[in-house]
């Protein structure tokens, strides 16, 4: 390097060796699982409190509307059958429920989110029919099968 300015070359090297600083903590911090190259989701927009503190929203409870739902597919309420719920994703749930009072027996359940309020699509100890479940796009690992107009077993 004749006639290289010698602080140039130095700010050179220097430039490398942080750089090769940042790629080392990185791999250390990656190595370590504190550091993660994964896509982040959004957090919920947070909101000002009655302080005008900000606050995040709380996370909702669907529970309740989700048993009215039900309660009202079987035509019974809370103090006539139990409904539990074993899995919800926001927009389909599915469950089990039973008479209260007797320790055999019982149904699982379906439930879809339309127009933002909770509906009871099927109740029962079969399949529903892919009729009753098309218009709801259930999750194939929620309802894996449905009966055909012909009542035949479907896989879906």
């Amino acid at each position: 390097m004749t006639g290289s300015n010698p602080w140039k070359v130095s700010f050179l090297v220097l430039i490398f060796i942080l750089f090769l600083a940042g790629a080392g903590v990185s791999a250390y911090l990656l190595g370590k699982g504190t550091l993660s190259l994964s896509k982040v989701s959004p957090s919920p927009s947070p909101t000002t409190g009655s302080q005008g503190t900000l606050t995040s929203p709380a996370p909702v409870d669907e529970t309740a509307a989700i048993k009215e739902a039900i309660y009202e597919l079987v035509g019974k309420d809370a103090t006539q059958i139990e409904v539990i719920i074993s899995k919800n994703t926001g927009t389909h749930a599915t469950g089990g429920v039973k008479d209260i009072g007797y320790e055999a027996g019982g149904a699982y359940w379906i439930a879809a989110k339309s127009g933002g309020q909770w509906v009871g699509v099927y109740a029962g100890q079969a399949h529903p029919t892919c009729a009753e479940i098309a218009p709801y796009n259930f999750p194939t690992d929620m309802v894996p099968a449905c009966l055909n107009n012909l009542g035949e077993v479907v896989d879906r």
